[in-house]
């Protein structure tokens, strides 16, 4: 016999599959009619039954749903670790492959905006599902503490776990020079990761 949660559970799951963007917990709460600390522990159940939902600044999407939103989304941003940035970016833009460990999140954040860059995505290269990529729009330490809120608050982790903590960001600055130096920072802290042959390439 098919319980209420498991109903509830089953129409979270439709919810985030018919969603064209992150489905906040906010709005899973009120479409569902419960209190959002519920669709947290419904999240976390799902997931534990296999269903791969990923958390975002966002909201949540489904990983198998997230490389079409990311589409929509970010379609003019790079698609492409050695893409060219998009030229709709007033600033010149650099993607960098990054990895680290999820702890050290806030550290990668700080390190680019200390410089005068600013985070506009973070993406990854999964093996099953392709490119996904979230917006973030990360240009101060405000923004820093949001996002980490978000993560945490949420119980979620960041979109690199599901990659073993490689994962991309497009990074915008006044100036080449300043990218530069964020290039060197992060290197420095051991977060810059080298590319592949195929990536550079691209």
């Amino acid at each position: 016999m098919t319980t209420k949660s498991e109903v509830r559970r089953a129409s979270l799951l439709d919810a985030l599959r018919c969603a064209d963007e992150p489905v906040s917990g906010g709005q899973l709460a009120s479409t569902l009619n419960v209190s959002r600390q519920i669709i947290v522990q419904d999240i976390a159940l799902l997931r534990e039954a296999g269903a791969n939902i990923v958390a975002t600044t966002k909201g949540y999407v489904l990983a198998d749903a997230a490389q079409t939103a990311a589409q929509n989304t970010t379609q003019t941003m790079t698609q492409n670790a050695a893409e060219q940035p998009a030229a709709r970016l007033d600033e010149p833009a650099r993607t960098f492959k990054l990895h680290h460990e999820v702890e050290q999140t806030r550290d990668e954040l700080q390190t680019i905006i200390a410089l005068g860059g600013r985070v506009h995505n973070v993406s990854i290269s999964h093996r099953a599902y392709g490119r996904i990529t979230a917006p973030l729009e990360v240009a101060n330490q405000a923004d820093i503490e949001r996002f980490i809120n978000d993560i945490e608050s949420g119980k979620s982790s960041p979109l690199s776990t599901a990659t073993s903590g490689y994962h991309y960001h497009l990074v915008s600055a006044p100036s080449d020079e300043v990218l530069e130096a964020i290039g060197r920072a992060l290197a420095d802290k051991g977060f810059l990761a080298p590319l592949l042959p195929h990536e550079q390439e691209a």
